[in-house]
């Protein structure tokens, strides 16, 4: 066992063009306040959902907002799109 802290939202490795899903408020919908992240951006809150293709999120590390156009894997739900 490791004497280091753990960061809650520290993500491992993740490929170029991947949005890694960190924090669902409510399982197996994303919406607004839920934690995602990408390679370039790292931890991001999402700030609204567009469409099942379109999401805006803030990065948390330097407060700047993005939107990130993705293509969801079968079974992901959007909860305001």
């Amino acid at each position: 066992m490791s004497s280091q802290p753990h960061a809650p939202h520290a993500a491992p490795w993740i490929p170029p063009g991947v949005v890694r899903l960190i924090r669902l408020k409510r399982e197996g919908a994303l919406s607004r306040g839920d934690l995602v992240a990408t390679r370039h951006l790292g931890t991001c809150e999402v700030v609204t959902v567009e469409s099942t293709h379109a999401i805006t999120v803030r990065s948390v590390n330097d407060d700047t907002h993005h939107r990130l156009h993705c293509a969801f894997g079968p079974g992901v739900s959007l909860a305001d799109a």
